[in-house]
């Protein structure tokens, strides 16, 4: 096993505008119990104090390197700053939010000693199962199951070759949707541990607070038609997984329309994207026994049986 003390990590803290938080959390990456690490702090375009703050830290800390840019938004910034990384290892940071002391040195010991390409810690209250997983078996998890620890960028750490030919996709609010599951496909083997090390931070203002259902469920579904154009020629089963990814982001709208959240016409849609692709769906490996009952009772009677069904499991 190589040696833990000779690994350089990278971690990447994109900043905007976040002058009341970024102290904060740079002061966590200072005080890791790891030290071979280079904190990349991309300033991108801050108009209040943000950038000032983080290069006195850079000034206390020679592990802190301060990089100025002009706004380009969350992705361009962690873009930049993974190009300036020189790690093995890359972590991203949120400059609103704060590590654990051990975050870095947890993550790179396991990495090492179980030779892995991605490590996936738990953030606040929410803690995965320890296991490991081929990169394939964690995309297809990630595809099905949707979970937020499955998908969020924050609390992973990542061998640095896996961004050769993959960027977050500039401009776009959940842009970790269209990103991760092309990382842990490309990964051989990937690690979840037990342990909260990632300390998240919601806010007022935020991106995620700011965007409302109709544009989550439009991401949701976007990120399932681009995997599945993304693994069409090169993996049957991760397309099989992205096709179920599809199917319940389908059957979410569906369900926010049933409810009176969003409009009747994505119930249309939903169904319509359904009839249309079920002689596929109902050869897909990947159906569980739960997504067929549905298919079938959206198939039957113009679909009245599902939507009574919905309408008293939100009631």
């Amino acid at each position: 096993m190589k040696s833990i003390d000779s690994t350089l990590v990278s971690v990447v803290v994109p900043v905007y505008g976040v002058e009341k938080y970024v102290e904060k959390c740079l002061v966590s990456l200072s005080h890791q119990s790891y030290e071979n690490i280079e904190v990349i702090v991309v300033n991108d375009g801050s108009i209040d104090r943000s950038g000032d703050i983080c290069e006195e830290f850079a000034k206390k800390d020679k592990r802190i390197k301060v990089f100025h840019k002009t706004n380009g938004g969350l992705s361009d910034a962690r873009n930049y700053g993974i190009k300036k990384a020189k790690g093995e290892y890359v972590c991203l940071v949120d400059s609103d939010d704060w590590c654990k002391s051990g975050f870095v040195e947890k993550m790179v010991r396991v990495a090492l000693k179980e030779d892995v390409d991605i490590v996936v810690c738990g953030y606040n209250d929410v803690v995965p199962r320890e296991i490991i997983m081929t990169g394939e078996e964690a995309t297809i998890r990630l595809l099905v199951e949707q979970e937020n620890v499955d998908i969020i960028a924050w609390n992973k750490m990542y061998r640095r070759s896996l961004f050769d030919d993959v960027l977050y996709p500039k401009g776009e609010n959940y842009e970790d949707c269209l990103t991760t599951y092309k990382l842990l496909s490309k990964a051989s083997r990937v690690k979840y541990l037990s342990k909260s090390l990632y300390c998240y931070r919601e806010r007022a203002g935020s991106i995620t607070q700011k965007s409302d259902k109709e544009e989550r469920l439009t991401m949701r579904e976007r990120a399932a038609r681009e995997a599945m154009e993304y693994f069409a020629k090169s993996n049957k089963r991760l397309w099989e997984a992205a096709q179920i990814a599809m199917l319940t982001a389908k059957l979410a709208f569906m369900d926010f329309a049933i409810s009176g959240v969003i409009e009747k016409t994505y119930y249309d849609g939903g169904r319509g994207w359904i009839l249309d692709n079920k002689k596929r769906l109902y050869e897909n490996q990947l159906l569980s026994r739960k997504l067929k009952t549905y298919i079938g009772m959206i198939e039957k009677c113009g679909g009245v049986g599902y939507r009574l069904f919905r309408r008293i499991r939100h009631e």
